[in-house]
């Protein structure tokens, strides 16, 4: 069985730590025991990513070469010290820092001190308080291992800092990959009526997807949920007859399409009149349209991962539009909102929302949009937009939508 690190780190950070960290930052004792909590499965996340490639992996065992593994065995005397002592491992941990997350650091430090009602700068000293601190132990654990004694135990840790991470981090970090994913073998035809009840909706759906290939029709919009999932195999009579509406609704919407050229010269792709690249080029080029809090534009080409923030390939379209846009207008921010139905446990739907609102915006500052014009939020099952006691409204409920901040 793997060891945990993170319930070595959590043996050693309460009590005594806390409470000096609190009375050097200026800070609660209960908030910075919480910051903590948050730092060290987020740092050991980075720290697994970096590894994952021979030249980061590398890049961690000279900085545990360089750690001093006997001194920082026990991190609250550090604070025994002085201020010299505490200078120096905040200048250590910075170094770290930069290393293992990067441009991603103000994004964690923002995230963190929201959660927890810190202080920016006391959750930044805390970051870089606790990397030496972390670095030292997993040296600890690898001596005399080399790096294959690094890699084999940094794999071991992905399930204990996917079930320690706060809502949002996973997301900003990029640590969706940590989670393979569960394969349901259980094929037989004992399972429903008919392995047919599943097989002919697909082949029916592969058909539809090559029909609109010839047509040169974007992707219509898929919410991947267990109720559609449900839905498509409740007979193959009654799929068949939704098939042949689908067809008749798909191909009305070929002719529906909003071409658009962006200042730039980027033409959107696959948007359709009414759709979101639509109604916010319209209401950022309008003046007497105001910034508020109410005006709410909704993704309709989104695809994630059934009851997963994880987005799939389908969406890449429609979020190449939205990156460009905001390219061609650089005054317009964003904020992102994810929301979910009120099917299953309110907490994880917030959690749920607030990954894949997270998502989405870490996806558009891949494609080249600055983070400082976006933020997100997850809202859960609040803010419902249609019957939740409905199909049909849980479909509309489950949504991403963005809010114009600044025009």
């Amino acid at each position: 069985m793997a060891i945990n690190l993170l319930d070595i780190v959590k043996d050693q950070i309460t009590g005594q730590l806390a409470k000096e960290a609190s009375s050097f930052l200026g800070e609660s004792e209960t908030a910075v025991t919480s910051a903590i909590g948050s730092i060290m499965p987020t740092l050991l996340g980075s720290v697994i990513q970096k590894s994952s490639t021979p030249t980061g992996a590398q890049s961690l065992m000279d900085i545990i070469g360089k750690l001093d593994l006997g001194a920082l065995s026990d991190i609250s005397k550090v604070f025994g010290g002085g201020q010299a002592s505490v200078n120096g491992i905040l200048n250590s941990g910075g170094g770290i820092i930069d290393m293992i997350l990067g441009k991603k650091s103000s994004g964690v430090i923002d995230l963190i001190s929201g959660l927890t009602g810190l202080k920016s700068g006391s959750t930044s000293s805390l970051l870089k308080m606790a990397a030496p601190f972390l670095m030292s132990l997993i040296g600890k654990q690898i001596q005399g291992k080399g790096l294959s004694g690094l890699t084999d135990l940094l794999m071991g840790q992905r399930n204990f800092v996917n079930a320690a991470l706060p809502v949002g981090l996973g997301s900003l970090m990029n640590f969706g990959n940590f989670e393979m994913p569960k394969i349901d073998t259980n094929l037989s035809a004992t399972s429903g009526n008919s392995w047919m009840k599943w097989l002919l909706p697909v082949l029916l759906g592969a058909a539809i997807l090559y029909w609109l290939s010839t047509k040169g029709c974007g992707n219509k919009v898929i919410d991947a949920s267990q109720d559609t999932v449900s839905a498509v195999t409740e007979g193959v009579e009654s799929t068949v007859d939704a098939t042949s509406d689908a067809l008749n609704k798909m191909g009305e919407a070929v002719g529906n399409l909003f071409s658009f050229k962006l200042n730039s010269g980027f033409e959107l792709v696959g948007a359709q009149e009414g759709g979101i690249e639509s109604q916010l080029i319209q209401f950022v080029n309008d003046n007497t349209k105001v910034v508020d809090k109410t005006t709410w534009f909704n993704f309709d080409r989104l695809l994630f991962d059934t009851g997963k923030a994880t987005l799939q390939p389908a969406s890449q379209e429609q979020l190449v539009n939205m990156a460009e846009i905001l390219k061609a207008f650089p005054n317009v921010k964003l904020k992102i909102g994810g929301y979910t139905d009120n099917v299953g446990d309110p907490k994880s739907n917030l959690v749920l929302s607030t990954d894949r609102a997270f998502n989405v915006m870490n996806e558009l500052v891949n494609l080249g949009v600055d983070k400082d014009r976006l933020s997100a939020e997850g809202y859960g099952d609040q803010h419902p937009v249609a019957d939740n006691n409905s199909e049909e409204g849980r479909q509309q409920n489950r949504r991403i939508a963005v809010r114009v901040v600044e025009k």
